[in-house]
C-alpha cells in the first residue's frame, strides 16, 4: 500500500511571537512541498498574492509584514502551512536553530544547556522536534553543524526561518541578548566541528559549464606548470600529481567548483589521465576528476598555497591488479546514477513552485534572456529602446508601468557621435544628472558571431558588476558578413546573446531592421521571434509613430501599442553659430489605423505619391490611367531591358492605396 503523506500545518500561535519580530518588514507564508528525495517537508516561502510564486530571499523589495503574512496565510489554508522570518542581511537578530533535540516532553541535554545560556524567545519548530531561539546580536559568519543538530544565522547568508509561536513555557517572553561572550562560546565549542564535515565527499557532479562561460585560461593567475599542463600536457615526473596540483591552482585562482570542473572535463589532457584511470568508462572518468582531484584539491587550496612538492600520490598509474583504493568506484557503486544524469525530472508540486517573472519594465520588458525592438530606418527605434532603458536607469515610472531600477550597457554599434547626442539631449530636457547615472557605452561593435569577441564582452560586463539590462545596437552591426536568413548564422548570434545572459544575468535588448513587410517582424531568419522573450515592433506612418508588443513571454500585454513624437533639443552651436541639435521621446496620441498615413515605401511610390499631389493640385478630375501615364514618364527606360515602368508603377498605386495614402474610387484619384 502507498504511504499517504500527510500536508504539515503545525499549530499557529500568533499571540505569542514578540514584537521585536512583528515589527519587521521581513515575513511571508510558506508552502509545505515533500521532498522525496529528502525525506522531509521544504519549506517554500511564497509571494502572498496569488499567483503564489516563490520568493526570493535576496529580495527585500518582496518580503511584507508580519499582519500581511498571516492575512494570506489564514486566506488561503489549502495553499500556504505557516509564515516565517527571512535573516537575510544582519540586522541586530540572531537566529539559532537545534534539530531532533525534542522527544515527547523531553528536551535533549545539549539543547537545554544551549536555550538557558542565550536565555530568550524559543520555540518548537513546525515538526515539534526541534527548537528555534531569537536573540538579539550579531556573528560574524553563519555557520552549521549538521552532526549535532546545531545552526545558528546571523543574515549573513539568505535564509528564511519559520515561525510557529509554540513558545517553549520555560523561555523569555521577549527576544532579548544573551550575556556577554554567550554566542562566541556557542561557536566557539560547536562551529570549529564545521571543517570535519566540509571534507564530506559530495556524489553529485557539476554541471558542465557552456564553453562560453569557461574562463579562459589567458585571464587566471595560475603558474606556468599548471598552465603548460593543461595547454601541453607536460608534467614533472607524475601525470596525477600534476593533475592534482593543477587542480589545485585553479582553485587557489578564486575558481568555483562548475569552473573547475568545466575547465578538467573539458581538456583533453586532464581526461586522457582520467579515463586511463578508469579503463576509459566516461562516467567513472568524470566522477574521478570530481573527487579526486576537485574536491580534494579545493580542500588543499583552502588550507594553504601548494606547491608540486606539497602533495601526497592519491594513486600513481592504474594498476592492472586492481589492488589500489579506487574511491571513485566505490562512490559510483554506493550512490543511484541519477547523481550523474543530465536530465531530472520533479514532482509535479515541486514542478509548480517557479519564481515569478521578474520585469525592468512591468509587463513590457522583462529581466529574461533575449529580446528585441524593430523597426524600418527612421521609424524610431533607437530613440524608442533609449527611452525605455533611460527609464530602468533613473529608475522612473514609464508610461504609467512600474519601473525597476538597474544597471543598462548599451553597446552603440553605429552612430556613436549621434548617440551621444541623444543622451545628452535626454539629460538636458529631464534635469538628469548623467554623471549619477547606472547607465555604461560601449562606442565599439563586437563580433557576436565570434567566441573570442562574446568572450571579451562578458568580461568587460562582468567588470562592471550588476547589469540588468545590456541593449545592442543594431543587430546588423554585430554580426558581420552573417547571412541574415541562415539559421546557422543567426542562431548562433542569439545563442551568444543567451550566453551573455547567462554569465551576467542582464536581459540582451537587441535592436534590429524590419523586412520588406514589417508586420512580419524582424528581418532575416524566421526562426528568430520563437527564440526571444519580448519582441517590440517600431512604425512611423507619416508623422506619427508608435511601438506595439508583438510579443511578450509570460506576460498579458501583448498588443498594446505606445505612440510618440520626437522633440527637438538644441544642445550647443556649432562654429557657424547653427544649432547643434538631437530629440527626446515624447509620448503621443493614438491615432486609429484607418486614419494613419504611411510613408511611401520606395522609390516607385514616392514618384507615384508626387505625381498624384502636382495632378491634383490642378484643375478637373485626375483618372487613375492619367496617374498612370504621368507617373511612367518621370521615370527613364533602362537601355536593353523590357520596360516594366508600368508594371511597377501599378504596383506603387495599389500599395498606396492600400496603406491609405490614395484613393482611387471610381477610377477618380485622390491624396488623402
Amino acid at each position: 500500500m502507498a504511504q499517504t503523506i500527510t500536508p504539515m500545518r503545525p499549530t499557529f500561535k500568533g499571540e505569542n511571537i514578540p514584537q521585536a519580530l512583528k515589527s519587521q518588514a521581513r515575513w511571508a507564508p510558506w508552502k509545505a512541498v515533500w521532498s522525496e528525495k529528502r525525506g522531509k517537508w521544504d519549506k517554500i516561502p511564497c509571494a502572498p498574492r496569488a499567483p503564489f510564486y516563490g520568493l526570493s530571499t535576496a529580495k527585500p523589495e518582496r518580503w511584507v509584514s508580519f499582519e500581511a503574512a498571516v492575512a494570506a496565510m489564514e486566506a488561503n489554508p489549502d495553499t500556504f502551512a505557516g509564515v516565517g522570518y527571512v535573516m537575510t542581511g544582519p540586522h541586530g537578530l540572531v537566529g539559532t536553530d537545534l534539530d531532533r533535540c525534542v522527544d515527547g516532553n523531553t528536551i535533549a541535554p545539549w539543547a537545554l544547556e544551549i536555550v538557558q545560556e542565550l536565555g530568550s524567545y524559543t520555540e518548537l519548530s513546525p515538526s515539534g522536534n526541534g527548537l528555534r531561539i531569537f536573540t538579539l546580536g550579531e556573528v560574524a559568519a553563519d555557520w552549521t553543524n549538521h552532526d549535532v543538530g546545531c545552526e545558528v544565522y546571523g543574515g549573513n547568508e539568505p535564509r528564511f526561518l519559520t515561525v510557529t509561536g509554540n513558545r517553549l513555557k520555560m523561555s523569555a517572553l521577549d527576544v532579548v541578548a544573551p550575556a556577554e561572550g554567550v554566542l562566541e562560546s556557542l561557536t566557539a565549542r560547536y562551529a570549529r566541528e564545521r571543517s570535519a564535515t566540509s571534507n564530506v565527499i559530495s556524489l553529485t557532479l557539476p554541471e558542465l559549464l557552456d564553453e562560453l562561460l569557461v574562463p579562459s585560461l589567458d585571464d587566471l593567475d595560475i603558474g606556468y606548470a599548471a598552465r603548460d599542463f593543461l595547454t601541453e600536457g607536460t608534467h614533472r615526473g607524475d601525470r596525477s600529481r600534476e593533475l592534482f596540483a593543477t587542480a589545485t591552482a585553479l582553485y587557489g585562482a578564486g575558481l568555483s567548483d562548475d569552473e573547475v570542473f568545466s575547465i578538467l572535463a573539458t581538456n583533453p589532457h586532464t581526461m586522457e589521465i582520467a579515463l586511463d584511470h578508469r579503463r576509459h568508462d566516461q562516467d567513472r572518468a568524470l566522477m574521478y576528476l570530481w573527487i579526486e582531484h576537485c574536491q580534494k584539491a579545493k580542500a588543499r587550496a583552502s588550507s594553504k598555497v601548494a606547491s608540486l612538492d606539497d602533495f601526497e600520490v592519491l594513486e600513481s598509474e592504474p594498476k592492472v591488479n586492481g589492488t589500489s583504493v579506487d574511491t571513485a568506484q566505490a562512490a559510483i557503486n554506493s550512490v543511484a546514477k541519477p547523481a550523474g544524469m543530465r536530465f531530472a525530472f520533479k514532482q509535479a508540486a515541486d514542478f509548480t513552485v517557479r519564481a515569478a517573472t521578474k520585469w525592468a519594465i512591468k509587463k513590457v520588458l522583462p529581466l529574461a534572456e533575449v529580446g528585441v525592438v524593430y523597426g524600418e530606418s527612421g521609424a524610431g527605434k533607437s530613440f524608442f529602446t533609449l527611452d525605455m532603458v533611460m527609464a530602468v536607469a533613473t529608475g522612473q515610472p514609464w508610461r504609467d508601468h512600474k519601473v525597476t531600477q538597474g544597471t543598462v550597457a548599451y553597446i552603440c554599434a553605429e552612430g556613436a557621435g549621434g548617440f551621444a547626442l541623444r543622451i545628452k539631449a535626454y539629460g538636458e530636457h529631464y534635469g538628469t544628472d548623467l554623471s549619477a547615472l547606472p547607465l555604461h557605452v560601449l562606442g565599439d561593435a563586437p563580433n557576436l558571431l565570434e567566441k573570442v569577441d562574446v568572450r571579451d564582452l562578458i568580461a568587460a560586463l562582468r567588470a562592471l558588476g550588476k547589469v540588468d539590462v545590456v541593449v545592442v545596437d543594431t543587430l546588423a552591426q554585430v554580426t558581420p558578413g552573417a547571412n541574415e536568413n541562415s539559421g546557422e548564422d543567426m542562431g548562433r548570434a542569439l545563442s551568444h546573446c543567451k550566453a551573455i545572459h547567462r554569465a551576467t544575468g542582464a536581459m540582451v535588448l537587441l535592436v534590429a531592421h524590419a523586412g520588406k513587410d514589417t508586420s512580419r517582424g524582424i528581418r532575416g531568419w524566421s526562426g528568430i521571434k520563437g527564440a526571444l522573450d519580448v519582441e517590440i515592433s517600431v512604425e512611423r506612418s507619416d508623422k506619427y509613430r508608435s511601438a506595439t508588443l508583438t510579443k511578450v513571454k509570460d506576460g498579458d500585454g501583448e498588443g498594446e501599442e505606445f505612440p510618440f513624437t520626437l522633440e527637438s533639443v538644441v544642445l550647443d552651436q556649432d562654429e557657424d553659430g547653427d544649432d547643434i541639435t538631437s530629440c527626446v521621446l515624447k509620448a503621443g496620441n493614438q491615432v486609429p489605423k484607418a486614419q494613419r498615413k504611411a510613408e511611401p515605401k520606395g522609390v516607385w511610390q514616392a514618384v507615384v505619391l508626387k505625381t498624384a499631389i502636382e495632378l491634383t493640385d490642378l484643375p478637373g478630375t485626375v483618372t487613375t490611367n492619367q496617374l498612370i501615364d504621368a507617373s511612367v514618364n518621370q521615370m527613364p527606360a533602362e537601355e536593353g531591358k523590357r520596360d516594366r515602368r508600368r508594371n511597377l508603377v501599378m504596383r506603387a498605386l495599389e500599395a498606396l492605396i492600400t496603406s491609405n495614402r490614395i484613393s482611387a474610387v471610381g477610377g477618380e484619384v485622390q491624396v488623402l
